[in-house]
């Protein structure tokens, strides 16, 4: 549909992608509307793992037009693609985009297309959530004035819907985001919610780590078909551990997911293959404040099982001496901040040196007798002044 370009803003000497669109008619439109709302949302939020939107608008030449943050990386589709990131890479930048779906929904925000295309890591190791062109806010989900860009799905089930779902993707183009990541309601007509984005999020997390999706098919109506009547399929070599948490975040009825993503994040962390420095790492990491460079602001603590007997080295020695941090993030970081150095005050003082009520007794006890001799002694004292 369209092309982007990397070019240098003249005033600000800086460099930007820029999205142009190449269709004309009712698409032209719709990119339009959708390069509008993106800018729009963007001017709403302000987060380091956001890409950020410069400007917006229709250039004669050019058509619609869309001028972005350049990030210089590549997206975590092509990483999937490559094999290239290891285990804790992907988890930091699965932290990351978390962070940054969680500060849209705080907004009320709901991207509706969380998908490794979508999300950007660059070189420096940032992880950036982009393409907000058909989010919605929660008080405009329903009948609206764009509501002709949805298409929701005929009633019925079974194969002959997905094969109609499948005929029309390919066909108009008109369902809006990725079917591979879509959530079952989504599928059936629902416009999301938070719940939705949790599930597409992790179906991306389940690609990533496993480098299948987590609906399989050969065709594009298979996997929808898949989506909407079979469980995830858990590959052989996933331990039965992950498998259980996969199963939840990733369950048809949007009530038995995981309620928030840092709750999510925690137990696939928690399940992750891997020395026990590492998860202790990713916590650390998962507590940070939310531009990730902030200090650890924990709600609850939970000890991680022993490392293996095979690790070595001092570094190693020391994690496996520590209960590392286990985080839910706080809905207010400012909040959280205060309350932790309030928790932080008081256990440094339970942990600093104990009253030690043995010699507080001795010390009581001597005092006690140099009063009664005291008290003896004072009549012949007052004989002997005079």
């Amino acid at each position: 549909m369209g092309t982007v370009y990397l070019a240098e803003d003249p005033l600000l000497k800086r460099r930007v992608a820029i999205k142009v669109v190449r269709v004309t008619g009712v698409a032209r439109h719709q990119a339009t509307l959708r390069f509008r709302r993106e800018a729009e949302i963007s001017a709403q939020l302000n987060h380091p793992n956001l890409v950020t939107v410069f400007d917006v608008g229709v250039e004669e030449d050019l058509g619609p037009f869309l001028a972005m943050e350049y990030v210089e990386g590549k997206s975590l589709g092509r990483h999937i693609k490559d094999k290239d990131l290891d285990t804790e890479t992907s988890a930091r930048v699965l932290i990351q985009t978390a962070r940054a779906l969680r500060a849209a929904h705080r907004r009320a925000i709901v991207h509706r297309d969380v998908k490794p295309d979508n999300i950007l890591l660059s070189e420096e190791g940032r992880a950036k959530l982009m393409d907000f062109g058909i989010a919605r806010t929660l008080g405009h989900l329903g009948p609206g004035s764009d509501q002709s860009l949805d298409m929701p799905l005929m009633e019925g089930d079974g194969a002959a819907l997905a094969q109609t779902l499948a005929l029309r993707l390919t066909s108009s183009g008109d369902f809006l985001g990725s079917p591979a990541y879509a959530p079952p309601e989504v599928l059936r007509g629902s416009e999301g919610t938070p719940a939705s984005d949790r599930y597409s999020f992790a179906a991306t997390a389940f690609e990533l780590l496993t480098g299948k999706l987590p609906h399989p098919g050969s065709g594009l109506a298979e996997i929808i078909l898949h989506i909407l009547q079979e469980p995830v399929a858990i590959p052989a070599d996933v331990s039965p551990r992950m498998a259980t948490v996969f199963r939840r975040a990733l369950a048809a009825d949007p009530d038995d997911r995981y309620t928030t993503l840092p709750e999510f994040m925690e137990e696939l962390i928690d399940a992750l293959p891997g020395p026990v420095s590492m998860r202790a790492r990713l916590f650390t990491f998962l507590g940070q404040d939310e531009d990730g460079t902030g200090s650890v602001s924990t709600a609850r603590f939970r000890q991680i099982e022993p490392a293996p007997a095979t690790e070595s080295g001092s570094h190693e020695s020391r994690a496996r001496g520590t209960a590392p941090l286990k985080i839910a993030l706080a809905e207010d970081p400012v909040e959280s901040y205060l309350s932790t150095r309030k928790r932080a005050g008081r256990q440094a003082g339970s942990d600093g040196p104990g009253t030690n009520w043995g010699q507080v007794l001795k010390w009581i006890v001597l005092a006690f007798i140099v009063l009664q001799l005291f008290w003896w002694l004072a009549p012949a004292l007052s004989r002997l002044q005079f």
